[in-house]
């Protein structure tokens, strides 16, 4: 009996060790092994997308939307013991072993875990009308990572042209297009902006409601529209000023609403363009800087090209995300040219917004992928039509961080009803 009890308490110890092992250990494992896939998930998808953009490809979007993770632990012990006994008949005999005793043990431990996940197609019209739609400028200021980036990363990625307007003709057009043959023109006045200070103002402005009233219109319009009208300020509630000089006094119903535009330091302008450019370009805000000398010779070979020019208008047009991808693409397919390979670098920028960061004063590629390379541990790596395109970890280049703004701009696109509620594979 001594023995039999010894047994069973090791058993039942082993048992124990091994649950404890399981929850402490295993579910860890697990989660890390599920946060890899992900972001392995996510930098495929850009890739391939990238991909299909420079072979003039549709491009296609798959989401994640739900994890489900299951586990289950199935214990087994057993204890025989086989004792023949001298005369079964009595309670001294059964007790009083015959010939040995015989003790036969076993532990069993079983354990089970995986991942139930849905896989949805972004291909309807919710997830496309935010993809193709413009990206608002207030998205210009991004406050992640990304702030951190050369200014002319993120504005090469964002801006889709930039225009001078003289009254209603536009004098040139600066069209940001790797394959345009003026593409360094569209660069060198990129960094003429950045250097003059270009960034995101958020300004407010009232703006009116209906006609001007006199009090018993106004009163009568108050008793009516008060709780809808008077939210205040903060909330773009309305706002009633009395119109100047107005005999008898009349008063304007104002709405306050916040409007964000691309804009420039105006005397940081003023010091490197003179006159070119309308007051309509500078920001409200503008203090002044120290002097800069930098980009002196770009910035005087193009105020060359404007030499009778004064007070143009600054008209800069931005992408969709689904222009980016297409930019993207064109990047890709003019590096990876069989006949006349370029590699699309970014100049180095010292603008006065722009923080210091040592990594980033040196020109360097701005996305660079592997074509059927043996690229060892690649961050993202996909296979497409019989080829094998990948992304280094670690080059001189900004590949990975332009697969940040990606990512990104495309969780900015996945608005309310982009993600289907019924998944189109289950997989388990």
């Amino acid at each position: 009996m001594p023995k039999i009890k010894h047994l069973s308490l090791v058993l039942f110890m082993l048992l124990c060790s091994g649950c404890a092992s399981l929850n402490s250990t295993n579910m860890t494992n697990l989660s890390s092994a599920y946060r890899e896939v992900i972001e392995q998930y996510s930098n495929e998808n850009i890739l391939l997308n990238v991909v299909r953009a420079s072979k003039n490809m549709p491009m296609s979007f798959l989401d994640i939307p739900s994890i489900i993770g299951t586990g289950n632990v199935v214990a087994d012990a057993s204890l025989n013991a086989k004792m023949p006994s001298q005369n079964t008949s009595s309670i001294a005999g059964f007790f009083s072993p015959a010939s040995g005793t015989e003790n036969n043990a076993s532990v069993g431990l079983t354990v089970n875990s995986g991942f139930t996940f849905t896989q949805s197609s972004l291909d309807n019209s919710e997830f496309m009308k935010s993809f193709l739609k413009t990206i608002p400028v207030g998205l210009v200021g991004f406050k992640g990572t990304q702030q951190l980036l050369p200014r002319a990363l993120s504005y090469t990625l964002l801006i889709e042209s930039i225009e001078l307007q003289n009254d209603k003709n536009v004098v040139r057009r600066f069209q940001n297009d790797p394959a345009d043959p003026d593409y360094e023109k569209f660069q060198e006045f990129l960094y003429v902006l950045i250097e003059a200070g270009l960034t995101v103002e958020t300004q407010r402005a009232s703006v009116p409601i209906g006609p001007p009233l006199t009090k018993a219109e106004l009163t009568n319009i108050y008793e009516k529209f008060a709780p809808s009208l008077l939210i205040g300020k903060a909330a773009g509630g309305a706002v009633i000023d009395r119109v100047p000089g107005s005999q008898p006094a009349t008063y304007q119903l104002s709405r306050i609403e916040e409007k964000t535009k691309l804009c420039i330091n105006k005397f940081r302008a003023q010091e490197m363009l003179g006159e070119l450019l309308s007051e309509t370009a500078f920001c409200d805000d503008s203090p002044r800087y120290a002097r800069q000398n930098n980009f002196v010779n770009v910035i005087n070979n193009f105020t060359k090209e404007f030499p009778e020019q004064k007070n143009m208008r600054l008209a800069i047009t931005l992408r969709s995300t689904g222009n980016i991808f297409d930019f993207l693409g064109r990047v890709v397919e003019i590096q990876l040219d069989q006949n006349n390979p370029k590699v699309i670098t970014l100049i180095p920028t010292n603008g006065v917004l722009d923080p210091y960061n040592k990594r980033y004063y040196s020109a360097m590629p701005l996305f660079k992928i592997y074509k059927n390379s043996n690229v060892q541990k690649p961050v993202s790596s996909i296979s497409y039509r019989g080829d094998t395109y990948q992304i280094k970890d670690e080059d001189e280049s900004y590949t990975k961080h332009v697969l940040d703004f990606m990512s990104a701009l495309l969780s900015a696109s996945k608005i309310p009803g982009a993600i289907p509620v019924s998944p189109s594979v289950i997989v388990r």
